[in-house]
């Protein structure tokens, strides 16, 4: 069924000083000042873009979306596009504005695609390589089930949850497993059972998603809650070892998961501890890259369940691979300016990771674009 989409107000997760995000939106040229941004401006051509062999580049297509953070992120397949949906500019509750554009990128320009897109930032999203859809999870509502939207390359529909049915919280991540053909979404927290009148343990859970339904999974051993949530936890699918990668930017916590089973592994003199990453598996590499975030000081406090006090520091903009068995600091001669929250994605027809916007501070996001390695 074609959605209506109500606004929504994010589930309280603290940054900073009390706040998520940025309070003013605003477009930052390399080497030069912050400009405030009224509307959509336009920029020198794609042919002014720097060239480079390997590493970082910076592209300057004529149109873009707006300076956002936060926004739901991922490669369509079947459109040979990446997807950028939602996300939010300024802090809130007063000031902030979460968007309802969806945008896709094809190599060389940004194009707006749909105006009714949910109203969401921050939450579990991935393409679901068995249905061919980008999938978000959300709540419409306080008071109402889970909805999981799928974008078809046209147009956006979706499936709420059932009210007799088991549900994950949108407080986690997602990625797709091929060896199952299903999403699979990691929370700190143990969702919801409408058939249960006790109140949940303090447990991560580990769902799986067919298309129709979310099914509760039972693996021996889970990553308990303090490995992250929704601002500081990472998940990719790892192509080189066939299993999904969960990753703590705080707890510097990685796990993987096989299909049925969770296993902790070990690595040291990996990022230092942060908050809002961006992660990705650049096939062209074969590795998981890691890029920015805000950094998290020593001494930083956090709960039990990682619903994170941080006392955050200066944004980040260093990059690291993980082979597989230990993480590697990468050393490109040109790095984006530092940011936290930024939409990344590998994009399979160029064979590079593309990254947009982000949060540079407490109160400005940018709207630039980026790519990382060779063209294919």
């Amino acid at each position: 069924m074609r959605l209506t989409y109500r606004p929504v107000t994010k589930p309280t997760h603290l940054r900073r000083t009390q706040m998520v995000g940025a309070a003013v939106a605003v477009v930052m040229a390399a080497g030069g000042p912050a400009t405030a941004l009224l509307t959509r401006a336009a920029a020198p051509s794609p042919s002014a873009a720097t060239a480079a062999t390997d590493g970082w580049s910076q592209l300057l297509p004529t149109t873009a979306p707006l300076p956002r953070d936060s926004a739901e992120v991922g490669y369509d397949t079947s459109t040979r596009t990446l997807v950028i949906s939602g996300g939010e500019a300024g802090c809130g509750p007063v000031g902030r504005e979460v968007y309802r554009d969806t945008w896709t990128w094809d190599g060389k320009a940004w194009k707006e695609v749909a105006t009714d897109a949910p109203p969401v930032f921050g939450v579990p999203a991935a393409y679901d390589g068995a249905t061919q859809t980008f999938d978000v999870l959300w709540f419409p509502g306080c008071a109402d089930s889970p909805e999981m939207s799928e974008w078809n390359g046209q147009a956006w529909a979706g499936t709420q949850t059932a009210d007799t049915q088991s549900e994950p919280d949108t407080d986690g991540v997602m990625a797709y497993d091929p060896s199952t053909q299903t999403l699979v979404l990691w929370s700190p927290t143990a969702g919801s059972d409408p058939n249960s009148t006790s109140t949940p343990p303090e447990q991560s859970t580990t769902w799986s998603w067919d298309g129709t339904t979310w099914s509760q999974l039972s693996p021996s051993v889970s990553p308990p809650p303090s490995v992250g949530d929704t601002q500081d936890v990472q998940m990719v699918y790892d192509q080189a070892s066939s299993q999904i990668l969960l990753y703590g930017d705080y707890s510097q916590a990685m796990w993987a998961w096989n299909g049925s089973q969770w296993s902790e592994l070990s690595g040291s003199g990996g990022p230092s501890p942060r908050a809002g990453s961006s992660t990705v598996y650049d096939a062209a590499l074969g590795e998981a890259l890691l890029f920015g975030g805000d950094a998290v000081p020593a001494g930083s406090s956090a709960s039990a369940n990682q619903a994170a006090t941080y006392t955050l520091g200066a944004p980040l903009n260093d990059l690291w691979a993980w082979n597989g068995s230990a993480w590697q600091q990468l050393h490109p001669a040109k790095s984006p300016p530092a940011r936290f929250d930024a939409q990344m994605a590998y994009d399979a027809a160029s064979g590079q990771v593309v990254l947009f916007g982000g949060a540079v501070n407490d109160t400005a996001d940018v709207a630039d674009t980026w790519v990382y390695g060779s063209a294919s």
